[in-house]
């Protein structure tokens, strides 16, 4: 699995590249670490390269999503393939984490800031 970022003024995109598994929790857990570090208000997670996904990946999906939620941040999810988007369907995972089919429509929405 390779991992790229880019970062905006709010948003962290993670570009994942191979199959978000067991066996690569370690690197994907690193990148939602140091985006959620960050301070970005926007993790963007583009699933367009992952060809599977296993009950771990979702887990990992689903903890990145509460512990961004907590911070009053959001994670969201990009232009999965078919077989991950039924997989994401079937474990529901879309009703926690919206997804987006064009980085740009990901990106309008971002969330409005915490009040103080």
């Amino acid at each position: 699995m390779h991992i790229s970022t880019r970062h905006t003024a709010e948003t962290v995109i993670c570009d994942v590249n191979g199959d978000l598994t067991y066996a690569n929790r370690q690197p994907f857990k690193a990148a939602i670490d140091q985006a959620r570090q960050s301070g970005c208000r926007h993790l963007i997670v583009n699933l367009e390269h992952v060809r599977f996904i296993d009950s771990s990946g979702l887990g990992m999906l689903a903890l990145a999503a509460s512990s961004f939620k907590a911070l009053q941040r959001r994670v969201s999810l990009l232009k999965p393939q078919q077989y991950v988007r039924e997989i994401l369907a079937l474990a529901n995972l879309a009703a926690m984490i919206p997804i987006y089919d064009s980085e740009e429509e990901a990106l309008r929405d971002v969330p409005a800031p915490a009040r103080a």
